[in-house]
């Protein structure tokens, strides 16, 4: 079975090559419509993508598909000591505390009103919402 995905002018029939560009001239009703069909097709892909993890990790093999090279991460593993001659030699300004979520977790709930005074509320990009 071969799985293709046509866009289609639903007035015309004609087959549509997507590029962004494109979205510029599409109306509101288009561009929602669109973005609701992707919505649909992104869970797929995820859902897509795990499968084929979890059959690569089975051992299976695939034409196309195969793990890339794991991308490395270079992390500080520090100890007190070595923390402190950091500040020592460079200031506080080479250090920043952890996230408050971490802090909580390793310290317990009280520590987040130790730091009341010095949190700061953030907005956020509002996320779309959809209509039901």
């Amino acid at each position: 079975m071969e799985l293709q995905l046509v866009p289609l002018d639903n007035e015309t029939g004609e087959v549509l090559q997507l590029n962004p560009e494109m979205l510029k001239k599409f109306d509101n009703s288009t561009l929602t419509n669109l973005l609701s069909a992707t919505k649909g097709i992104d869970k797929l892909k995820k859902e897509a993508e795990k499968e084929v993890k979890k059959r690569l990790d089975e051992g299976q093999q695939f034409n196309r598909l195969s793990y890339g090279k794991a991308a490395q991460q270079k992390v500080l593993t520090m100890t007190n000591k070595q923390k402190y001659d950091l500040v020592k030699a460079h200031g506080w300004d080479c250090v920043e505390p952890i996230t408050l979520t971490k802090l909580k977790s390793k310290f317990g709930d009280g520590i987040e009103q130790e730091l009341e005074q010095s949190i700061v509320y953030k907005d956020k990009k509002a996320p779309l919402k959809w209509d039901a």
